[in-house]
């Protein structure tokens, strides 16, 4: 067996049923396109458009269905087993592909590249199921293609193919996007709250120890600002303030006199 694992890909493969299968497949699950376990025309065993890719070796392809075929919901880092149905025992091959390209438009080569798992065909009876176990990779997309192939050792047309469309998730980046979204509407907002009042603080950045109390003091006052002298009742400040006083209205007295 050839086991080909891409870094966010990890397979196993594992036979169901006490046999798998040689040949003529189906996928399972994910759900496929169509349940044609006898189709050869590529990628996916029917075509989208106005008709099939390659006419020399598809001329026997039907048409896929245009709506209404079933899309399975996949998340990022999920455990998915990928199950198929061999129908007819045939030595050969089963690969697996996992494209982003949308199902309507993906071509051969597309799968080609997109290759995640790659075995030979080891049992000898019809009707097995075979299981590959996947670690859905951070690819998200939507409407896209897992296919798998299966190829059939001494034939003309030695290729049989089942597709499923598939959207793949992420959410922790759509999380991540809401939480960027939010914090920009706060940073908006807070700086926005100046102009309340007439001019305010237009923004400016103010401490985060800043909070409700009373205003502050100014050592310096700014310019156009009026000035005052306090002091506590009692204090020493205070009687110099008291004691200058009484000088003052005494010798206003005097200068009256």
């Amino acid at each position: 067996m050839f086991l080909r694992t891409p870094a966010l890909l990890a397979f196993s493969a594992v036979l169901l049923a006490g046999s798998s299968a040689l040949a003529h497949a189906v996928l399972m699950n994910p759900q496929p396109l169509t349940n044609d376990d006898n189709a050869k025309s590529g990628p996916c065993g029917c075509y989208f458009g106005a008709g099939p890719e390659d006419p020399a070796e598809d001329g026997s392809a039907s048409a896929c269905p245009a709506s209404g075929y079933p899309v399975t919901d996949l998340v990022v880092g999920q455990t998915l087993q990928v199950t198929w149905k061999e129908t007819v025992n045939h030595s050969g091959m089963f690969r697996v592909s996992l494209s982003t390209k949308a199902i309507d438009t993906v071509t051969r080569t597309d799968m080609n590249n997109a290759v995640v798992y790659e075995a030979a065909d080891m049992n000898s009876q019809s009707g097995g199921l075979v299981s590959a176990t996947i670690t859905v990779p951070n690819t998200p997309c939507q409407n896209c293609v897992m296919q798998l192939r299966q190829f059939m050792q001494g034939a003309s047309q030695p290729y049989y193919y089942s597709c499923a469309a598939v959207n793949i998730t992420d959410p922790n980046a759509s999380g991540s996007a809401s939480s960027a979204s939010s914090s920009s509407s706060s940073s908006a907002g807070a700086g926005g709250a100046g102009g309340e009042g007439g001019g305010g603080m237009g923004g400016a950045m103010i401490p985060d120890d800043v909070g409700p109390g009373p205003a502050p003091f100014y050592e310096t006052p700014p310019s156009g600002m009026c000035s005052a002298s306090y002091a506590p009742p009692g204090s020493p400040a205070a009687l110099a303030l008291l004691l200058a006083g009484l000088v003052a209205r005494v010798a206003r007295k005097k200068t009256r006199r």
